[in-house]
């Protein structure tokens, strides 16, 4: 069946979903007004970026089965070094401080021949070696040089590849071998074979009489009699001699779209299906690279894949850009995207290494980018695009953007920008030109340093909740002559590995930025893709190994999002209804003391009741085993409780029972260090509670934050202190902690307060192409919300439409490779819609409404 097809599980009932109303209180009104309309929806809100990070393309994306088919991957990086296990890039100072960074990575391969190994069988004797000796490529110069002493028919040598932690080989499938062979006296036969992990033989072919003083192509297809998951690929030699192997490829016949040097089907049509408006490659961080000479280069990337040097990634590993500049546009045509190239602008990684090149070297890189644009837009008769014609492309590619660096912020790279800017929309001005700002929000000196410029690409990685306690984020933006490109988005933190929970706060988030369509333009979740045996990054949208793959709860959701996006907002106004009178306890809890980089001291600790009643009183002296340390240094004494170490959240846990509505009071000091205290409440464990940080920020701020599975998200605004907290002075906090809110008082005054942060959201528009409204909406509570939907609107309703639900039974629920399609968007008939109607929306949901209007 094919991979589209099992996207949506179909469940077409007439009835609709109604659960029992009488069962449910009514917990909102959603009032959806038509003829209020708000922003237009950007008809390309919705892309795809793709990064070589986590194996996703190399063993991954690109359907290659060999690793390190080219004997290359022992190469240091272009202008680095190697220093007792560490890849050093050059010590010059960095683009932003002026300074020279100490930053270095682990040089990852143990052998000179990564990812292949020798096997004699019986009393075979070989040896293996690199040899540069006589290059198949001056780019490529290396090559697999084996020295057979002795080998028999029973004593064979064999050279041993692992593929990408196995090679998925299935029954009755093809495969095409091409490997380049040297050997001016060797006299034997060399079998190509796939073999099971038990040894058996699944396909195999032998070329005979290999003896060549010269470079020889050799080529084969082999038929796969038996399938496994974790084979392994051999050269068989049976003969004494030396032989020399270069560029060992390997592919599966069957690829995306059937191309030669194709995609792997599954993960492309996951890709496919998303029907991204465009794609954005090479990077992300691979594109800066942790040297400039070791950056990726668009021109290396191009041809036969043996004269590809390949590009060391930033995520630790060499990609053999089998994926280059050419693939890329092709891959971008197959399935009707656009194109967005993002080329380095003489900056490495600026979160690393950071080395740059000088100003004078700039005009070299405009050309070079001129050269790039010119080879997938330009005439068939101009100079690259000639050599776009020549590789079996006449017509141009549909590159529509370009980016110019990657995460790079300030007014160094403002100047550069603008240099760019110009030249690029001189010579090509259809094009988009894109400005960077850095891994956070928009950078504004960066911004109003830059002359002019078409869309700004912003980042948005967010912890849990963040999208929900911040969901008009995008509402509060200045709106500027530009248009804002959400490069990089994720709720990727206190979700695991990513979970149902992580997409409701997606969906949100993406809600956030449909409202918002006359700024936000174009956004792209990454990472994109996972090999779940290299995770780089804790939070990838498609996860998969040699064999299999699934797509994560967020995936659906931006299919969901994408597929049902509406052409122009319109007015939707919920209000929020009791559903019960019986109060509930929020904030429950353990109580906690706790630091951030700073040393602090605490007494006179309290507990009173809602009636000021004293419940407990920290009598350190009979009473220190009510208190479990964790982390940092801690000492009780008589009267004090100190830590007086630095790292991040050492606790002090009471473990004495805490009632519903309670205040916390005590007395706290900073005696040094750079920030100043933190109060946390409702502790389930060391890895979930909520706490008051007074003096966060480097004693600037004070903030509630949420811990969730040990990942920190500020959940209140921040509030600017008027002065900073003291050192060696003694305050009063004060924690008044009710069913609905908690307020922190700092010597007497408030100082912040904490609501329950909002689980039901709703966004509505028209669709101009079926005059249907569409309605979306998010509940990410544990409970079943019934709604009153009233819609205001000029036409009469039809009654019957169709709902769309991805939900779970639990928000930590996700799919996996047991279990890819476990949680995927039902589709319905509904035929409950009128201009006033009720709906139940399932806990842990995100729902879809096409209401059809006559």
């Amino acid at each position: 069946m094919k991979h589209s097809v099992l996207c949506f599980r179909l469940m077409i009932h007439f009835v609709g979903l109604m659960l029992p109303l009488y069962a449910i209180a009514q917990d909102a009104t959603l009032v959806i007004d038509t003829q209020h309309p708000g922003a237009k929806v950007s008809s390309r809100l919705h892309g795809i970026f793709f990064e070589e990070i986590s194996h996703g393309g190399e063993g991954g994306l690109y359907a290659e089965l060999i690793q390190n088919r080219g004997f290359e991957e022992s190469t240091i990086p272009p202008g680095c070094t190697l220093d007792s296990g560490w890849l050093v890039p050059p010590r010059t100072s960095h683009f932003a401080s002026n300074k020279v960074s100490d930053w270095k990575m682990p040089w990852e391969p143990k052998s000179p021949w990564p990812a292949w190994s020798l096997r004699t069988a019986a009393n075979a004797r070989a040896s293996l070696s690199l040899s540069t000796k006589v290059p198949l490529h001056a780019a490529t110069p290396h090559a697999l040089q084996v020295d057979i002493h002795s080998a028999g028919k029973a004593d064979s040598v064999s050279v041993v590849n692992e593929g990408f932690w196995g090679i998925r080989v299935d029954k009755g499938e093809s495969y095409n071998l091409t490997t380049y062979i040297r050997a001016p006296k060797f006299k034997g036969a060399v079998t190509a074979s796939l073999r099971a992990s038990d040894g058996r033989i699944l396909a195999s072919y032998t070329f005979n009489n290999v003896k060549q003083s010269s470079w020889r192509k050799y080529t084969c297809t082999v038929k796969a009699t038996a399938s496994d998951a974790k084979a392994k690929f051999y050269l068989t030699m049976s003969s004494p001699g030396t032989i020399w192997f270069d560029l060992v490829s390997l592919f599966p016949a069957r690829t995306f779209k059937n191309r030669p040097n194709g995609m792997r089907p599954d993960l492309a049509n996951y890709l496919a299906d998303l029907k991204p408006a465009f794609v954005r490659w090479p990077g992300g961080c691979f594109v800066e690279g942790i040297s400039t000479e070791s950056a990726p280069e668009w021109k290396r990337s191009l041809g036969p894949i043996e004269e590809r040097p390949g590009t060391y990634s930033p995520w630790g590993y060499w990609s053999s850009d089998g994926i280059g500049y050419h693939e890329f546009l092709q891959f971008c045509e197959d399935i009707g995207a656009d194109a967005m190239y993002v080329f380095n602008c003489g900056v490495s990684c600026e979160m690393r290494s950071g080395v740059f090149l000088p100003d004078d070297k700039i005009p070299a890189l405009v050309q070079n980018i001129l050269d790039g644009i010119e080879y997938a837009i330009g005439p068939a008769d101009s100079k690259w695009g000639a050599v776009r014609a020549r590789n079996g492309h006449p017509q141009p590619f549909p590159l529509r953007y370009v980016e110019v660096g990657n995460e790079q912020v300030g007014t160094r790279y403002a100047t550069r920008f603008n240099i760019f800017y110009k030249a690029i929309k001189e010579k090509y001005p259809q094009l988009e030109v894109i400005t960077s700002t850095g891994i956070a929000h928009v950078h504004k000196p960066t911004i109003d340093a830059v002359t002019k410029t078409d869309i700004v690409d912003e980042h948005a990685y967010k912890a849990v909740y963040w999208p929900m306690i911040y969901h008009d984020w995008y509402d509060k933006y200045p709106r500027k002559d530009w248009k804002l490109y959400v490069g990089e988005y994720a709720c990727n933190s206190g979700v695991g590995s990513g979970n149902m929970l992580a997409a409701l706060n997606d969906a949100v988030f993406i809600m956030g930025m449909e409202r918002n369509g006359d700024l936000v333009a174009m956004s792209s979740y990454a990472p994109l893709l996972e090999n779940i045996n290299d995770t780089d990054w804790p939070v990838n949208l498609i996860r998969f190994d040699n064999a299999s793959s699934f797509a994560r709860t967020s995936y659906y959701t931006i299919k969901m999002m994408n597929d049902h996006k509406a052409s122009e907002n319109v007015a939707v106004s919920l209000t929020f209804h009791s559903s019960t009178s019986t109060p509930v306890a929020r904030y429950s809890g353990n109580i906690g003391l706790s630091t951030w980089d700073t040393y602090a001291e605490f007494k006179n600790i309290q507990i009173l009741d809602k009636n000021n009643k004293v419940l407990y009183a920290a009598d350190l002296i009979n009473h220190k085993n009510d208190w479990k340390t964790e982390g940092g240094k801690w000492t009780i004494g008589d009267s004090v409780i100190a830590q007086t170490a630095d790292g991040a959240w050492p606790m002090a846990i009471l473990q004495n029972k805490i009632p519903d509505v309670y205040t916390l009071r005590l007395k706290a000091r900073k005696t040094g260090g750079p920030n100043a205290f933190m109060i946390p409440i409702a502790v389930k464990d060391n890895d979930n509670y909520l706490r008051a940080h007074i003096g966060a920020w480097w004693n600037r701020v004070s903030a509630f934050e949420m811990v969730t599975n040990g990942a920190d998200a500020m959940v209140t605004q921040p509030v600017t202190l008027e002065t900073p907290v003291e050192t060696n002075r003694w305050y009063t906090v004060e924690l008044r902690v009710s069913y609905t809110s908690i307020e922190c008082y700092l010597d007497g005054k408030l100082l912040m307060t904490y609501k329950e942060p909002r689980t039901f959201f709703s966004i509505a528009g028209t669709d101009e192409r079926t005059g249907e409204i569409i309605v979306k909406v998010v509940n990410a509570g544990k409970e079943p919300v019934r709604s009153a939907v009233e819609v205001k609107t000029a036409k009469a309703i039809a009654g019957v439409g169709k709902t769309l639900t991805l939900s779970a039974d639990a928000p930590q629920a996700e799919n996996s490779l047991e279990h890819p399609l476990q949680y995927i968007p039902v589709e319905r008939n509904f035929t409950g819609f009128k201009n006033s109607f009720e709906y139940v929306f399932k806990p842990w949901s995100v729902t879809i409404l096409r209401i059809r209007q006559e």
